[in-house]
């Protein structure tokens, strides 16, 4: 297990030594970047950005709010009132369900009779 460190031939543990960077004269080879400023256009950008997150945090927190004391104000009185609003919702979706068959079977029909008109030449013969 120990050789399997020794690859160059070296201690694993032995201390490195340090790079040195040298400079000719001139500045240094890393050179520290000066500390920029935001620009003008990037804070009203930003300012933008977190006044718009604070409006729909505020609206989001004001729909969930509403929404929740809805639920507990309205769910006694729709488990009450109950009996009166599943038939009807029944018979309310089976004449919607109608409706939109005899729609459908009127649009296939007039359908048909252009398809019908078309393949006779369309002139009225």
């Amino acid at each position: 297990m120990a050789d399997r460190y020794k690859l160059t031939g070296q201690d694993p543990l032995a201390k490195q030594p340090k790079t040195i960077i040298i400079s000719h004269g001139g500045s240094p080879i890393r050179k520290k970047r000066p500390a920029r400023s935001p620009e003008s256009t990037q804070l009203t950008g930003l300012m933008a950005l977190l006044i718009s997150t604070g409006i729909l945090l505020v609206l989001t927190g004001a729909t969930v709010t509403t929404a929740v004391i809805s639920f507990i104000f309205f769910t006694p009185i729709i488990i009450i009132t109950s009996p009166i609003w599943v038939p009807t919702g029944i018979l309310l979706f089976f004449f919607v369900a109608m409706v939109l068959s005899v729609c459908g079977v009127g649009l296939a029909a007039a359908a048909v009779l252009v398809v019908q008109l078309l393949m006779k030449g369309g002139d009225g013969r």
